[in-house]
C-alpha cells in the first residue's frame, strides 16, 4: 500500500505494515465487505503493566489478531484486520499487545468512526438511520451519544444575562409527559433540560 492510499484510509502511522496483497472483500450478509490486512508492531519504551523501562527484558510474544471497524468506504462497510505484536515483561511477568492511536484498547470501532458517528448525531436523523449508514448497532449509537453527553459540562457557577425558559412536551416515559429546558438566550447554548 503507497503512501497516498494510507492516508486516504488514515493509516498513516509508521508502525503499521501492510502486505502487497493487503485488500480482501468477503460477504456478510447480504452485504459486502472490504477488509484490509496490516501488522502493528514496534519496540515498546516502557511496560505497560509495572511501567519498568524496556533495557531488554521485554520480548515479542506472538501476535493477537484483531478486527477494527474503520469508516466505510464507497457505502461498503470496511475493517482494519490487524496482526498487533504481543510482548512479555519478564519483570513482572505481564503481557500486552501493541497500542496504536487508531483505536481505544478493547474496542471494535475506530476513534474516526466514533467522530463521525457523534458528527451525525448533531443532524436531524434518527440513531437507526445514523447505524445503518455505518454499519453498526443502533446500541453501539447510543453509548457513543451517552459518552458524548457525559464529556459536556455546563458551568451551573454563575447565570447568564439573558435566560430563557420553556416547558416542552416530551417523551411518555416522562413524568407527566413535560420536561422543563433553559438555556442562555445570548449564545443560544443549552444549560439543560
Amino acid at each position: 500500500m503507497d503512501y497516498s492510499t494510507k492516508k486516504m484510509f488514515g493509516l498513516t502511522e509508521e508502525n503499521l505494515s501492510f502486505d502487497p496483497d493487503w485488500l480482501d472483500e468477503c460477504q456478510e450478509g447480504k452485504f459486502s465487505v472490504n477488509i484490509i490486512k496490516g501488522k502493528l508492531s514496534y519496540t515498546p519504551c516502557t511496560c505497560m503493566k509495572c511501567g519498568v523501562k524496556n533495557e531488554g527484558q521485554i520480548i515479542k510474544n506472538g501476535t493477537h489478531q484483531a478486527y477494527t471497524q474503520l469508516v466505510p468506504l464507497r457505502g461498503k462497510k470496511t475493517l482494519l484486520k490487524l496482526k498487533r505484536a504481543r510482548f512479555l515483561c519478564k519483570d513482572c511477568g505481564a503481557t500486552f499487545n501493541a497500542q496504536t492511536p487508531l483505536v481505544e484498547e478493547n474496542c471494535q470501532i475506530s476513534n474516526e468512526l466514533r467522530q463521525k458517528i457523534t458528527l451525525e448525531l448533531k443532524k436531524n436523523i434518527s440513531r437507526k438511520e445514523i447505524a445503518q449508514d455505518y454499519f453498526v448497532s443502533d446500541a453501539t449509537v447510543m453509548r457513543i451519544m451517552r459518552a458524548s453527553v457525559a464529556s459536556y459540562k455546563p458551568n451551573f457557577h454563575y447565570l447568564p444575562k439573558v435566560l430563557c425558559i420553556d416547558e416542552f412536551r416530551s417523551m411518555k416515559s416522562c413524568a407527566g409527559a413535560m420536561s422543563f429546558i433553559c438555556m442562555d438566550g445570548q449564545t443560544k447554548q443549552l444549560i439543560g433540560v
